[in-house]
């Protein structure tokens, strides 16, 4: 698809794709979607992050929507899980998020959510899609529209919170990094309300994204340590996403999150079908850990909505990503910061022990992801060199290893990922495939 990647549309604010625009054609061909599905009126709220070319987008979409005859509805700065509870609050037919989640400033996006809160599968984001393009294609000027404003914030922090016992967090200290994003008062709003003592930083007070967040855990990392807190929390800029830091100020790695929210649900009795939903990206050694505590490790392809949906076919009601975004289908249909968060939190307060001794158990293999910039994300089995070189790999590896390569779905790169039992054998694979690929591509 030419707009839609891994998680909806994003790309540079101003250019091709990301502009009001495409925002205003975009509202027209949801209306227009619905319409095709038997849905002929009705409310679809928007919400979006606090970069600066947020509200313009957001009310050119809402121009698009109420021209084709539905209500527009404005929560402004949200969280995108908290965008996606509205949509149920509400009754709305869909919801609307501006935002590019981890990306910088000068980029924007659009997620879109159904009226159940989950993500869109591909074959209705390629029905949007095409009557998105034909609006496109006749031009002429878009209309902007302030919906009427509507307020989800505190309904939705009762509704996260509620999930937990009243002052379950009293005695802890957390810190936060909101990456001057969504979050930037939801999530230490939310620790507070479950007694946690809150330090924060990024909340709002510089750029979104700009060398903070959980693209940055440096930050968090340095935060904790200053702080003595026994917990760090870094979002991405749409707070869909978590990464988590020790009191000791060492980042844990993702796939051992995942790991410790599966054997937390199966030892309260809260692990459907004794399985946990992942994706091709995480570590191996995440799923043999599993295994021996007698957990079934699915895996999707790259995507939190790829997670959901599998999740939904296997009866897993627990899933994620090693990236941080971490799925309750009790929750939501969708990965929330804030909840995955509370979760780690209140896990580690109800044993009484750091994060890092509840996830030493979970041994990883080596690993290593690399990222190539690419003008063009050209088929990579058009490309004899490359398929040679993953065969290599393959062969040399075997069952102990394996080897990753994907476009990302959401920027312009290639990524590499490789892993083994023998680091110095992973190692030495993904070097000779690195070099194929800068040659080739």
């Amino acid at each position: 698809m030419k707009f839609f990647g891994t998680d909806g549309i994003r790309g540079p604010y101003g250019g091709g794709v990301i502009n009001e625009f495409t925002a205003y054609c975009l509202g027209k061909a949801i209306v227009e979607f619905l319409a095709q599905s038997g849905v002929s009126e009705g409310k679809i709220l928007l919400g979006r992050d606090p970069r600066s070319s947020g509200e313009s987008m957001l009310k050119a979409c809402a121009g698009g929507i109420e021209e084709m005859g539905f209500s527009a509805l404005d929560a402004g700065v949200v969280p995108t899980p908290c965008l996606a509870y509205g949509v149920r609050l509400f009754g709305a037919k869909m919801g609307v998020m501006i935002t590019a989640s981890h990306n910088p400033e000068t980029d924007n996006g659009i997620k879109l959510f159904t009226h159940q809160c989950s993500k869109l599968s591909i074959d209705r984001e390629m029905q949007i899609e095409n009557l998105l393009q034909t609006r496109l294609q006749c031009g002429g000027s878009f209309k902007s529209v302030a919906g009427a404003s509507v307020d989800l914030i505190d309904d939705y922090l009762s509704y996260v919170c509620g999930f937990f016992p009243k002052h379950c967090l009293a005695g802890m200290s957390i810190s936060i990094d909101a990456a001057n994003g969504s979050t930037s008062s939801t999530s230490p709003e939310a620790f507070s309300r479950l007694g946690a003592a809150v330090t924060s930083v990024n909340t709002g007070d510089g750029i979104i994204n700009d060398q903070a967040g959980s693209e940055f855990p440096s930050c968090v990392q340095n935060f904790v340590q200053a702080k003595k807190a026994d917990l760090g929390v870094a979002h991405d800029g749409d707070g869909d996403r978590s990464v988590f830091v020790d009191a000791s100020g060492q980042t844990i790695d993702g796939d051992k999150i995942l790991g410790f929210l599966a054997k937390e649900a199966l030892d309260h009795g809260n692990l459907g079908q004794r399985g946990f939903v992942g994706t091709v990206q995480s570590n191996s050694g995440l799923e043999i850990s599993l295994k021996s505590i007698g957990v079934q490790f699915h895996r999707s392809q790259i995507g939190d909505r790829n997670v959901s949906f599998l999740m939904t076919e296997r009866g897993c009601n627990w899933g994620g990503e090693s990236s941080g975004h971490i799925l309750s289908h009790d929750y939501l249909a969708t990965g929330d910061g804030l909840f995955a968060a509370l979760t780690v939190a209140f896990a580690c307060q109800r044993n009484q022990r750091s994060l890092e001794e509840m996830t030493e158990w979970i041994r990883l293999w080596p690993s290593k992801c690399v990222s190539l910039q690419v003008e063009e994300k050209v088929p990579l089995d058009k490309h004899p060199q490359i398929q040679e070189a993953l065969a290599r790999a393959k062969s040399q590896l075997g069952p102990q290893g394996r080897v990753v390569l994907r476009y990302s779905g959401t920027e312009p790169k290639l990524r590499l990922l490789a892993e083994a039992e023998n680091e110095k054998l992973m190692n030495e694979v993904l070097a000779d495939i690195y070099e194929v690929l800068q040659k080739t591509l």
